[in-house]
This record gives structure tokens, C-alpha cells and sequence, in this order.
């Protein structure tokens, strides 16, 4: 990918034009760290790029950006601009394309982020960048308030830098994310969300939640959260979210910071609405905070068959596996990690959070079967071998079969689950 960017430099340079990598790329490739997209900035105009290259996507041209495909690789190409008037807080109002380089970065968010490379790797860095990197120090680019006032998003990009990057935050910078935060009810909540979901994957999490929290700005979100870690004044974060960083997947991550915010099924659902994750991810992480629910207010005894519609008389493992199979095997996979995290990290558990889980793993794969369609036996197979016609009973008799398959009361045979169905539904 940087092969072909440098060759898009040199086509621009060619062609009569500056062109340098910025954003980003610089910032990441001056770190060391491995290198996820490539930006451009040129005095090209937007139409003498779209002229330029062969394959072009005219992604902003109102903003001077124009999407160059280069070998299956996307670049995004921006004229040299500056702009004028943030009307909604989020996008200038006006922009004017320029000549100059040192005012196009002039017009960024952090030092870090206001360099620009040329094709021999020489670093233009007006705003002292390098020097705050190696510092360990997060800045504004200018005034910090006026940089947030244009851009209200960019307190919390703030946030999710400081900490995925282990920076600290300069103090005019953090004083200004104080003083602007309620600018944040302009941002739409998608973009809450990316942020978040960009910090949580990263290497700090605990961090960024820290800052966060410090910061108050999840109490100024446009739709309001319940989130008991919004606040800027007393809220201590629990020892538990220590054991964020050692969670790779990064869906177990939120699961555990459901769970610590002491977050049950119906409350987590709601909170993932608004931050408009996905109904994929809404549905895994709230199932897990239901199995965890359901595991929290049930004795490990027999008896909890009964609170998952299980089988007769079954042990308390099959109860689990039972539980599983209801609630979903994903979750309940997902929050035995999560206990199981808990325990390898040994931090002190909050009350009600921490169970038992040495025998977690075993009822797990215990399950003989997962899913219906595991099941060796359709549903209109045992329509025809009834004789009956279609109906519910067709359903509520499969999931008896996935229960009793799913524990080894049942062989996963077709036969033997034929007669199993066609016995029940004889003593009916």
C-alpha cells in the first residue's frame, strides 16, 4: 500500500502539483506502528485529481476530497484547504481551497496529527508534533477550545487517543474538553459510538474509560445514558475493568463493562440502542448480561431447571447447558470468558459478579447438540412421520428435542428422536 502511495505523490508531483502523506500515516509511520490507511493532501484542485487519475470516487468534492483506487487500495485525495464557519459544530460551513501546506494542517485537530511526509520520508511538522510525541504529550493544534468549538467530536477523539497512544493530555487541551462538553449534543450518536468502539479496541482501555469519566462527556451525549459512568464527580471506576486489556475480542470487553456497570439484559439493551450498535452486537452482549442475570439469581442446585424451562429431574450441569441453549450458547461462551478472565487477573470481585466457573467450561461443551439445525430430524419429517398437520406444537416440539439432544437424553439419531417426539406427543 505505501508503494502505490508513493507512486500517487510522484503522479501528483508530475504533474505539476505538492503532494504529501498526511494525517494519520505520518503519525502512525514516525511511532513505528503499523500503518492502516494513507491520506494525501495536494494543491491539486478536486477536478485536476479526478483528471489525473483513472479510477476516482467523487466522495466530497464540496470539501476538496476525491477517493483514488489504485490496485484494489483506496486513497483519499484532499486539496490544501481552510475553512471558515462551524455552524452545526461537527463541519465548516465554507471552505477555501488553498496553495499553502502550513495552513492546511494549521486547520487540524493535535500536533500529532498536523504533519505532513513527503515521497523521500522528509517530515514538515509546523506544530511541534514530533516533539510532543516524544514527550508523551496529546495537543491541540491553536486554541483548543476554538479547535473543539469547530468540531465538537473531537473531545472525544481526544479521549480514545490519549488512550489507545498512552498519552497525557496537555492542560490548556483537557481545560478546554471541560469547558466545552456540552458541545457534544450536537454529535450524532453513530460517531459516539465509532469513538468508543475505537477506543475499547484498543491497548487502554481502562484509560480512556478513566478519562471519560473525568471528563463528563457521556453526560452530554444527545440521547441521554444511563450509564453509571458518565459523571464527572464521584464516580470511581470498579478494579474489575482492570481485566479489559487482557479480553482480545473486543465484544467480550463491552460485555465485561456491562456487567461491572452492573448493567442487567432489559437496561444494557437500551444503552446499546442509543449508542446504535448493530442488532448483532445489541443482541451478544445483552444476552451475556442475561446469562449472567439468570446465573447470578440462581442456586447451583437441581432446581434450576425450572428457571429455564428445562427437563425434569436434570442435574444442575444439564440446568447450565440448558440455560445455554436458551439464552443463547454465544453468550453464555462470551460470559463464561469474561468469569474466566475475572479469575486469572484475581482482582477483588464486586459482590454478585464473580461465579463459579471451574465447572463452566465442562457443561459447556457438554452440549451434544447446539442448534436445531444440528438436530437429525427436521421439522418436516416429524410432520410427516405425525401424520398431523402443521402447527406450533411443530416448533415447541423441536426445541423439546434440541433440550434432550442437546444433554445425551436423547441420541442425535433420527430414529430415536422420531420416537422420542411421537412418545410425547402421544402422552399428550
Amino acid at each position: 500500500m505505501e508503494k502505490l502511495g508513493l507512486g500517487l505523490l510522484e503522479q501528483l508531483e508530475q504533474a505539476g502539483y505538492e503532494a504529501y502523506f498526511v494525517g494519520g500515516y505520518v503519525r502512525d509511520k514516525y511511532l513505528g506502528k503499523p500503518v492502516k490507511d494513507i491520506d494525501i493532501a495536494t494543491s491539486a484542485r478536486p477536478e485536476e485529481v479526478v483528471k489525473l487519475f483513472t479510477r476516482t470516487i467523487p466522495t466530497g468534492l464540496k470539501h476538496g476530497t476525491v477517493t483514488v483506487l489504485a490496485e484494489g487500495e483506496t486513497f483519499e485525495v484532499t486539496t490544501f484547504r481552510k475553512e471558515s464557519d462551524y455552524a452545526d459544530f461537527r463541519r465548516p460551513d465554507e471552505v477555501e481551497f488553498i496553495s499553502e501546506l502550513e495552513e492546511d494542517l494549521r486547520r487540524r485537530d493535535f500536533t500529532m496529527n498536523a504533519m505532513a511526509m513527503d515521497k523521500n520520508g522528509v517530515i514538515r511538522d509546523p506544530f511541534g508534533g514530533k516533539d510532543d510525541l516524544q514527550a508523551g504529550l496529546l495537543r491541540c493544534v491553536g486554541d483548543p477550545a476554538e479547535r473543539f468549538r469547530e468540531d465538537a467530536l473531537r473531545m472525544l477523539r481526544c479521549v480514545r487517543f490519549a488512550a489507545v497512544y498512552g498519552l497525557a493530555v496537555d492542560e490548556a487541551t483537557w481545560q478546554a474538553v471541560l469547558e466545552r462538553r456540552e458541545l457534544l449534543l450536537h454529535v450524532a450518536m453513530e460517531r459516539v459510538r465509532v469513538e468508543l468502539e475505537r477506543m475499547m479496541a484498543g491497548p487502554h482501555p481502562v484509560e480512556g474509560w478513566r478519562l471519560l469519566a473525568a471528563s463528563g462527556l457521556l453526560a452530554f451525549t444527545k440521547e441521554a445514558l444511563d450509564w453509571p459512568y458518565s459523571a464527572a464527580e464521584g464516580c470511581a471506576l470498579p478494579a474489575e475493568l482492570g481485566t479489559l486489556a487482557a479480553l482480545e475480542d473486543a465484544g467480550q470487553r463491552w460485555i465485561l463493562l456491562l456487567l461491572t456497570a452492573g448493567m442487567d439484559a432489559k437496561r444494557s439493551r437500551e444503552l446499546l440502542r442509543k449508542l446504535t450498535f448493530s442488532l448483532k452486537d445489541l443482541e451478544r452482549f445483552a444476552r451475556a448480561a442475561e446469562f449472567h442475570q439468570w446465573a447470578s439469581e440462581t442456586e447451583w442446585t437441581a432446581d434450576m431447571a425450572r428457571k429455564c424451562n428445562g427437563l425434569e429431574a436434570c442435574s444442575a450441569a444439564e440446568a447450565w447447558q440448558l440455560a445455554a441453549l436458551q439464552i443463547g450458547v454465544e453468550a453464555a461462551s462470551d460470559w463464561l470468558a469474561v468469569m474466566e478472565a475475572l479469575e486469572r487477573q484475581d482482582y477483588p470481585a464486586a459482590p454478585g459478579l464473580r461465579l463459579p466457573v471451574d465447572q463452566g467450561r465442562e457443561w459447556l461443551n457438554g452440549l451434544k447438540v447446539r442448534e436445531l439445525k444440528e438436530l437429525a430430524l427436521t421439522g418436516g419429517e416429524l410432520i410427516a412421520a405425525s401424520g398431523r398437520s402443521a402447527g406450533p406444537w411443530v416448533g415447541a416440539a423441536m426445541s423439546r428435542l434440541l433440550r434432550l439432544a442437546a444433554v445425551g437424553r436423547v441420541a442425535n439419531i433420527k430414529q430415536e428422536l422420531l420416537e422420542a417426539a411421537l412418545k410425547a406427543e402421544g402422552g399428550a
